[in-house]
């Protein structure tokens, strides 16, 4: 990682930072469950989730295809463990943040990958619905539960902390080069 980097995630406001070997990224198939289970909504709606975005397999596969990622992670503050509202603020805070950093890496380098919180949100209705190609293939971002990767075992991997404390939530992004 560049000290151009490492200072353009401090100024946009990135909490923690790290990076991570590819061979280090736990894949859990498992995950895959809660998407089938569709807990988000999201599932059969978006080509950047399940089924659409791929198998476990193909993912993993995928991911493997790069060496080394880096891992950011923001930590932003809630009323209390029940504040929703703020819960999805700070996601798409952070969705907009990741975005800006995936923007400044693809002017350095690529290949890449850029996988993050949550199902991508680029169009009000996503062309999949329609059996129709992703709109913006280059612009879509999957969600780390998607490609089944284990994000606690990512954030250990990359030396950083799954729990930030108490009245805080974290959302974490990788991206793969």
């Amino acid at each position: 990682m560049t000290q151009a980097l490492k200072e353009m995630l401090i100024e946009l406001g990135v909490t923690h930072f790290g990076e991570v070997v590819t061979e280090a990224i736990v894949f859990n198939s498992a995950f895959r469950a809660a998407c089938v289970a569709n807990q988000c909504g999201k599932y059969g709606t978006n080509w950047a989730c399940p089924p659409g975005v791929g198998t476990p397999e193909e993912l993993a596969d995928r991911v493997r295809r790069f060496t080394r990622g880096l891992v950011i992670q923001t930590v932003w503050p809630l009323v209390d463990s029940f504040d929703f509202e703020s819960m999805m603020d700070s996601a798409a805070r952070h969705n907009d943040l990741f975005r800006r950093v995936v923007a400044y890496m693809a002017a350095q380098q690529t290949p890449m990958l850029a996988l993050s919180a949550g199902a991508c949100e680029l169009c009000e209705t996503c062309a999949y619905t329609r059996g129709e190609s992703c709109r913006m293939p280059d612009q879509a971002i999957a969600s780390l539960e998607a490609y089944c990767i284990d994000v606690t075992a990512l954030l250990e991997a990359a030396g950083l902390r799954y729990n930030n404390g108490p009245g805080t939530v974290s959302y974490v992004g990788l991206i793969l080069v």
